[in-house]
C-alpha cells in the first residue's frame, strides 16, 4: 500500500482522487476540526484520546459528532497498514456543504477525511541533543471563544507565526499571549523544569492543552516529579534548568538552544526521565 492513503467518508481514494466539494465548509470557513495521530508498529497512539477530543470539539460547534466505532475503525486500519514501522494518521472532520454566508445550514453533512501519511522527516538528533527554538512576534489571540477547547481547522494564527522562520536548522517558535504570557509552540507545547519541578503554562486563557502533554503531567507524577500549570514569562526561560517540547509525533524533545542562547547540560536528567517514561508508557498502552 502506498504511503498516502485516504478514506473519504469512509470510501478508499488515492492521494489523486481525494477532494472535497468547494462549497465544503471546511474548505470556505475552517468550519471544522482535526486531529493528528502518531502510527507506530501498526498502532494509532493515544487513538480514544485524540478521538474524544475531536468528537467534544464537534459537539461544541454544532457538528454531529462520527460514530466512535467507524471512526476507530479507519483509523485503525490504516495505522495497521503502513508499510513503514511508523505513519502520521491526520483525521478532518468538517460540517460538510453549505451556502453562501456564516450561518450553518440547519442540518449539517459532516465530512469525513481520515489520511495515513508519511512520517515527518526531522532529524533524529533533534529527539537525542535536542532543538533550537526561537520566540515568535506573532501573538496567540487570548479569550477567543472555543480557545483551547477544540482543535479547529482554522488555523491562521499558527500559520503567520510559523512563516516567521525559515532556517531548517530551527525546529520551533514559541508564541505569547496578549499578556505576554508563553502559550505554546506553533504545533507543541513548552515544558521548563527548574529545581527539579516541571511547570507548563496555563493554558486556561488560551493554548490547547495537547494529548501528549497530558500524559507528561500524569507520568510526571507517577515518577515522583513535580509538575504544575503556570503562567511562564519568556524570562522564566534563561532561568530554567531544562526546557522541553511535546506532541503527539515528536514525543520530548529537549531545547538546546532558544534564541541562539545555549541551555548547558541539555538535555537534562528530568527531560530524559520523562522521554523515557513515554515511550515506556506506549509500549504499556498505546490507546
Amino acid at each position: 500500500m502506498p504511503a498516502t492513503a485516504v478514506l473519504l467518508n469512509g470510501q478508499p481514494r488515492t492521494a489523486e482522487s481525494a477532494t472535497v466539494s468547494v462549497f465544503d465548509r471546511g474548505f470556505q470557513y475552517g468550519d471544522g476540526v482535526f486531529e493528528t495521530l502518531a502510527a507506530v508498529d501498526g498502532q494509532a497512539r493515544d487513538r480514544d484520546a485524540h478521538m474524544a477530543r475531536l468528537a467534544e470539539g464537534a459537539r461544541l460547534l454544532g457538528i454531529p459528532a462520527p460514530d466512535p466505532a467507524v471512526l476507530a475503525a479507519e483509523i485503525d486500519a490504516l495505522a495497521g497498514a503502513a508499510d513503514d514501522s511508523r505513519a502520521v494518521i491526520k483525521v478532518a472532520y468538517s460540517r460538510g456543504r453549505g451556502g453562501r454566508g456564516l450561518a450553518p445550514p440547519e442540518e449539517a453533512s459532516p465530512t469525513r477525511v481520515v489520511m495515513r501519511l508519511p512520517w515527518p522527516d526531522h532529524p533524529r538528533d533533534w529527539a537525542d541533543s535536542g532543538v533550537r527554538t526561537i520566540a515568535c512576534r506573532t501573538r496567540q489571540v487570548s479569550g477567543a471563544a472555543l480557545d483551547g477547547r477544540i482543535k479547529s481547522m482554522n488555523q491562521l494564527n499558527h500559520i503567520v507565526a510559523r512563516m516567521e522562520w525559515r532556517d531548517p536548522r530551527i525546529a520551533e517558535g514559541l508564541l505569547c499571549d496578549d499578556r505576554g504570557c508563553l502559550v505554546e509552540g506553533t504545533v507543541t507545547n513548552l515544558f521548563a523544569v527548574r529545581d527539579g519541578e516541571v511547570v507548563t503554562p496555563d493554558l486556561s486563557g488560551s493554548g490547547l492543552p495537547g494529548i501528549t502533554r497530558g500524559r507528561i503531567l500524569a507520568l510526571a507524577g507517577e515518577h515522583g516529579v513535580g509538575a504544575r500549570e503556570a503562567d511562564l514569562r519568556p524570562g522564566d526561560l534563561a532561568g530554567a534548568d531544562e526546557l522541553f517540547l511535546t506532541n503527539s509525533l515528536v514525543g520530548v524533545w529537549p531545547v538546546r538552544e532558544h534564541d541562539g542562547r545555549a541551555l548547558p547540560g541539555a538535555p537534562g536528567p528530568v527531560t530524559r526521565r520523562l522521554q523515557r517514561a513515554l515511550e515506556a508508557s506506549y509500549a504499556e498502552s498505546p490507546a
